[in-house]
């Protein structure tokens, strides 16, 4: 009974939306032949309803908000007759980020709020609901955002660090005092969660309040008994410059796996991988490498299953997290790269390894070192090692650099999965929109729908082919975004879920 009053109120929610979309009582009967793709959709083809979706936003920043209406209706009609919650709760997710790209503030948060009635039948909407949140934090809707915070939620959420930031956007934008009582009104919130006021305290920080952050750090580590907690909060110290009581607290969590007290329970190499990992984000590579070695890596276990070994001893999978493959990356981040050499000869994973060499090879790329850049991704070249997305993300560097030419070609000759490309394509293509004149973007985006039209998967196509066709409306070739739009609707058609 519980679960029906739900659907009926979510019905009841959604009404108003799908009403505006319906307002013509008489439907005209069209040959089959003729019948637009979203008046074929009849609530019962979620994949193609969240395509028409995707495209309905490209229709409204062309100006034609009937058409987008129409393909939103899918959508809203799938939320209301489908018996998933998941697909309900996965749509209303993204119609609610739909309608704020759309500038539709209200109808994205009427949307949260029906949201918010499935977080008991699905503990990933308090997720979800984040998700939405932060979309209206990044728009500058900050009071919708703080509605959503102000929600009861359960299950892996935080809203008071996601408050904190509202407030410390406040306060970027000259309203002090608000920003003032929002972080008061997080911690809060926050209650006694050490880990939601570590966070919350480095807002303080942020806010020209390093006194109170230290200040709630200190209540933050007071009784904390595990190492791995006590690591976390080290961290935090090192993010304010208190390098020292860092220090103080990692030995103190290392005595704690050394000599555990048997009133706590200490899982030893989770612990260690933390506070190796935490000597890492404080700059301590040495230390790191150190403690990384005590732990039972990659783990006995491991060898005794059936799992294939490569012809130079790796492991062929991947192991999340990874200790040598997280400070490996640390170190390179930092411009440590002798030491990051050095540690990734100690990764066992084959695909570790892969992200290892990718994110020295970066790190070279960004300080124009690419006679370096391109040793280390040579040792990618290796058949049980994956070059695609190191090559991505130097593509992506090389457009951020306005170097097109050499981004696409990267993109041609090193990428091949269509998931790596599509993460590329938007970023390259929104970075020519927004520095360079009409002419020289026009030439981007035409290079970088060349590269868009190889994408087999349907879904990643569709993407791309949508990002592209938004931002050749930006240099006002509408004509062009029409096209693709209809390229992207004619894909959306043979879809069948």
């Amino acid at each position: 009974m519980a679960i029906a009053a739900l659907l009926i109120t979510l019905g009841a929610a959604c009404q108003s939306v799908l009403n505006e979309i319906n307002t013509d009582k008489q439907v005209q009967v069209k040959p089959v032949a003729e019948v637009a793709i979203y008046e074929k959709n009849n609530g019962k083809q979620p994949v193609q309803a969240k395509f028409l979706a995707k495209i309905a936003v490209g229709y409204a920043k062309l100006g034609q908000q009937d058409k987008a209406s129409k393909l939103l209706a899918p959508a809203i009609q799938t939320i209301k007759i489908n018996k998933s919650i998941r697909i309900k709760t996965d749509l209303l997710e993204q119609l609610g980020i739909i309608y704020i790209e759309m500038g539709q503030y209200d109808k994205a948060l009427q949307v949260a709020k029906s949201l918010y009635k499935y977080q008991l039948l699905n503990p990933d909407v308090s997720i979800s609901l984040a998700h939405i949140a932060t979309q209206f934090v990044q728009v500058g809707q900050y009071e919708k955002a703080l509605q959503l915070t102000k929600l009861k939620t359960y299950q892996y959420s935080a809203p008071s660090i996601l408050m904190s930031e509202i407030g410390l956007r406040y306060a970027q934008t000259g309203q002090k005092a608000q920003a003032q009582q929002i972080l008061a009104q997080a911690l809060q919130k926050a209650k006694s969660s050490s880990y939601e006021i570590a966070e919350i305290a480095l807002k303080y920080a942020q806010f020209g309040q390093k006194a109170k952050a230290l200040q709630l750090l200190a209540q933050a580590s007071q009784n904390l008994e595990y190492p791995d907690s006590i690591a976390e909060m080290a961290v935090k110290y090192g993010q304010l410059g208190q390098k020292d009581k860092a220090e103080q607290l990692l030995t103190q969590a290392l005595q704690k796996v050394r000599k555990p007290n048997g009133s706590v329970f200490i899982s030893r190499d989770y612990s260690l991988t933390k506070i190796a990992i935490a000597y890492a984000e404080i700059g301590q590579f040495n230390q790191a490498i150190e403690t990384a070695k005590t732990t039972n890596y990659p783990g006995s276990d491991v060898y005794r299953q059936d799992m294939r070994i490569t012809p130079e001893g790796l492991i062929d999978g991947g192991n999340d997290p990874d200790v040598f493959t997280t400070i490996a990356n640390k170190c390179a981040i930092a411009g440590q790269y002798e030491q990051a050499l050095q540690v990734i000869p100690k990764i066992k994973f084959t695909i570790n390894k892969s992200e290892a060499l990718g994110v020295l090879a970066l790190q070279y790329a960004k300080k124009n070192q690419y006679e370096q850049a391109f040793k280390v991704l040579k040792e990618l070249d290796k058949p049980y090692l994956s070059k695609s997305k190191a090559w991505t993300n130097l593509a992506v560097d090389y457009a951020a650099k306005r170097q097109y030419e050499q981004a696409f070609q990267a993109l041609k000759e090193n990428v091949y999965w269509d998931s790596d490309k599509a993460l590329a394509l938007p970023k390259i293509v929104a970075q020519a929109t927004q520095v360079e004149p009409s002419a020289k973007a026009a030439q981007v985006l035409s290079q970088a729908l060349e590269v868009a039209q190889t994408i087999k998967s349907r879904d990643e196509k569709v993407e791309v082919i949508i990002a592209i066709a938004i931002e050749y409306i930006k240099i006002q070739q509408k004509d062009k975004s029409e096209q693709l739009l209809a390229q992207a609707l004619q894909i959306a058609e043979n879809i069948h879920s």
